[in-house]
């Protein structure tokens, strides 16, 4: 679901100029694969190229895939098990909780060992707790959401800083985008996200909320609150921002 979503609302699978080395055949990267949706579909889209997904659990096809796709488990935080320079292309989105903070620049940094001169790295993460016109009930969902995070040295706003940790690492002509997901409004799209939205984080932040509001202990008065959260999204025309950011390698590393 998160997959289509994405796709749609960014017109595209990937925002990086390498649709022409796609066609011809690259080697790429996915990091954080996740179920492999990505991978999967660009494999068929570019049946010349070779994708690799990694991810830290085996939530990956392992024998029904293309002949072009491979899939292993690793952590994106580790070092990679690949050698120098061996990818043109690496994809990695929706990793905003999964890798601390203090590990960002590591997990950029190993990307770009093998990563080749003159390929593409693309990263893209949602800006988390903040979100555009927001409801209290959202705002006490989020922010839960952020304060758990935090004290396990994620940062939830880490899209901010992106940009600059990959400068900071020598990635060139690094372009941004960004799009506003409609949450449970603005037809399909704003249903699906508030479905996939309610399932990965109603269950999560329960406990801390009923600290907050012990009344919400009942289970008919969460799933009332809930649903409450989604009327107040579509009434205020609330959206959850998600970034896009790619650039190159330089071709010529000066020492």
């Amino acid at each position: 679901m998160q997959h289509w979503i994405l796709k749609i609302s960014f017109q595209s699978n990937f925002g990086s100029p390498v649709k022409e080395q796609l066609e011809e055949g690259i080697n790429v990267l996915d990091g954080g694969c996740g179920p492999g949706t990505w991978s999967l579909e660009m494999a068929k889209d570019y049946p010349q190229s070779k994708f690799t997904g990694i991810d830290i659990s085996e939530a990956f096809p392992t024998e029904i895939k293309p002949s072009n796709c491979n899939f292993q488990v690793h952590n994106v935080n580790d070092p990679l098990p690949f050698s120098q320079n061996h990818f043109d292309y690496i994809f990695q989105r929706l990793l905003v909780v999964g890798i601390k903070e203090d590990d960002w620049d590591n997990v950029i940094s190993q990307y770009m060992h093998v990563l080749k001169p003159g390929g593409w790295l693309e990263l893209l993460e949602a800006l988390l707790p903040e979100c555009v016109n927001p409801g209290p009930k959202l705002e006490l969902l989020m922010n839960t959401l952020a304060e758990m995070i935090e004290t396990k040295g994620v940062n939830p706003r880490i899209a901010h800083s992106i940009k600059d940790r990959m400068k900071k690492a020598g990635i060139e002509k690094i372009n941004v985008k960004y799009v506003r997901i409609p949450v449970h409004h603005g037809g399909k799209i704003g249903e699906l996200f508030w479905q996939d939205f309610v399932m990965g984080i109603r269950d999560v932040v329960r406990p801390v909320i009923i600290k907050k509001i012990p009344e919400l202990e009942d289970p008919d008065a969460y799933t009332n609150f809930i649903e409450e959260c989604g009327k107040e999204c579509d009434e205020l025309k609330t959206y959850i921002k998600f970034y896009r950011f790619y650039g190159q390698k330089p071709t010529t590393i000066i020492a």
